[in-house]
């Protein structure tokens, strides 16, 4: 049980350390010409739509942008979690 609670938070926290470095290196390289590349990103999912009750209003939407350092490093960290083993 301990394990699998250890194994799976270490794969959430490896998934988001890949969003967020993937992010920053995309922003970075944004301005050099021979890894511009890296940033050139695509976004996708829902628009906004609002139901609106007649004591609260509720909003939903997704909104998705992925660029190409983030996708690298999505695969690395799950590379990376496929390959460490946790001991008890």
């Amino acid at each position: 049980m301990k394990k699998s609670i250890i194994r799976t938070l270490l794969l959430v926290i490896l998934l988001l350390l890949a969003i967020v470095l993937g992010k920053v290196i995309g922003n970075v390289t944004a301005g050099t010409p021979f890894l511009s590349w890296l940033g050139l990103s695509a976004s996708f999912g829902l628009a906004p739509a609002t139901v609106d009750l007649a004591v609260m209003t509720v909003t939903f939407g997704l909104q998705i942008s992925l660029n190409v350092a983030q996708g690298i490093l999505l695969l690395v960290a799950i590379l990376l979690y496929s390959h460490i083993h946790i001991h008890d």
